[in-house]
């Protein structure tokens, strides 16, 4: 019998995989050069965040989702809407902002929005939408403005979008993301040592809350390291960092003070700006920790060093849809859910991205690494100052302004750490499932 002889080729059985290996190099590698590319990956991820703030921005229907309970009704007293009777400031003086505990200008654009578009949800939400993309949009150009890529700096905002605790405060009507977003902006004008309009725009942020003040912590930190390093180099101080600290202080004098007499004379009775503010602290600090004993979350209320590990997340929301077998009820599933919670992502690794972070940051003076921190302490630090001293009622929420400073973190430990350039792939790809798992629609409306 004549032997078969077999032909053998190393790229023998391969021929049909080629084609989709090349495909998929061909994917990723446009992919990257989108990335890169400032002019399509931030407006594609703009686009991405609207879409999911926007989305059924009116359900569920009819219903206000939690603290807008407060700053709708609110804005209704100013534009002189009435007010269902048993709700929050149902007898107040019409045309006056009732919410007194905190600045004007918040209720006041929400106000505005609802002049603009209705009483209803979208003239409710649109204000904290825009802030949330110029929150996004400021998170970007602040890594870029630190000297790193345009791919890090759409890791970071990325990370800031497809977090819950940003996606919901993105799309209801209470007033820390109106907060944020110029804050944000602050720091990305300090980083451009525009120190006046940073100081003007710290002074926007707190003519919505007064917790906006804890972002100059941040940016005079920054601002002293920078004296100090100076001072270490030539041993005198700098007349630019002289000029710096002042133009900051201008800025948020003018504003802050003056934008507050402004909105006082129109929107409340005091005629004193620090009289308003004077009311802000002694209310604030009058918001005590009831004695609970030993209870690990206190209702909705919890601890700083609660939210560093998502603990005591609050239900903002949550609607059942109900599941029937012909007339008898046999279960109950979420339809709808918000909550206070950031995505579990982001936070599981904080205590390794900060240690990752402080690291870099010594070793190279990564200027990301090091604006992470001041962010991140000023942000923080301060409640947790508070609550040690004060005892003052506190909620997971308060931790917004500290996510982007978070997802900076994450972003150092996973790309300028020395890991492995694919985990920062994988691990953003399951970041991408915390938030659809912590996502407010479980169904499709």
């Amino acid at each position: 019998m004549p032997r078969v002889v077999e032909a053998h080729s190393s790229e023998a059985g391969t021929p049909s995989n080629r084609p989709v290996l090349g495909w998929l190099r061909d994917v990723r590698d446009r992919l990257q050069r989108w990335v890169d590319d400032p002019g399509i990956a931030l407006p594609a991820l703009l686009l991405v965040a609207f879409v999911f703030r926007a989305a059924w921005l009116d359900q569920p229907p009819g219903g206000l989702i939690f603290d807008e309970a407060y700053y709708v009704n609110a804005s209704r007293v100013i534009l002189g809407i009435p007010v269902e009777a048993g709700a929050h400031y149902a007898n107040s003086p019409v045309g006056l902002d009732p919410n007194i505990e905190h600045p004007p200008l918040g209720k006041a654009l929400i106000a505005g929005s609802m002049a603009i578009f209705g009483d209803g949800p979208l003239g409710w939400r649109l204000p904290s939408i825009i802030a949330a993309l110029v929150a996004i949009a400021a998170v970007y150009l602040i890594v870029r403005a630190t000297g790193e890529s345009a791919a890090l700096a759409f890791g970071v905002a990325g990370f800031v979008a497809l977090d819950n605790l940003s996606l919901v405060h993105g799309r209801i009507a209470t007033l820390d993301m109106l907060a944020l977003a110029p804050i944000l902006v602050a720091a990305l004008l300090a980083l451009r040592q525009r120190w006046l309009l940073a100081g003007a725009l710290v002074g926007l942020g707190f003519l919505v809350k007064l917790s906006a003040l804890y972002a100059l912590l941040a940016i005079g930190g920054l601002l002293a390291i920078r004296a100090l390093r100076a001072w270490q180099r030539d041993r005198r101080w700098q007349m630019r960092d002289v000029r710096a600290g002042i133009g900051l202080a201008v800025g948020l004098a003018v504003v802050g003070v003056v934008g507050l007499w402004l909105l006082d004379l129109r929107f409340t009775t005091f005629t004193n700006p620090l009289d308003h503010v004077r009311h802000m602290i002694e209310y604030g600090a009058s918001l005590k920790e009831p004695e609970t004993g030993s209870a690990f979350c206190s209702g909705a209320t919890s601890a700083p060093w609660q939210w560093l590990v998502n603990e005591c997340q609050i239900n903002y929301l949550s609607v059942d849809s109900v599941i029937r077998d012909g007339d008898t009820v046999v279960g109950r599933i979420s339809s709808v859910e918000f909550r206070g919670a950031m995505n579990p992502m982001l936070i599981g690794p904080l205590f390794l991205a900060l240690l990752a972070s402080i690291g870099v940051a010594w070793r190279t003076g990564n200027r990301l690494a090091t604006w992470a921190l001041a962010w991140g302490l000023a942000s923080w630090l301060p409640y947790a100052a508070l609550a040690l001293v004060s005892h003052r009622i506190m909620y997971i929420f308060y931790f917004l302004p500290a996510v982007p400073a978070a997802a900076a973190l994450l972003a150092v430990l996973l790309w300028r750490s020395g890991l492995p350039r694919w985990l920062g792939g994988a691990y953003s790809a399951l970041y991408v499932v915390g938030f659809i798992a912590y996502f407010p629609f479980r169904q499709i409306p």
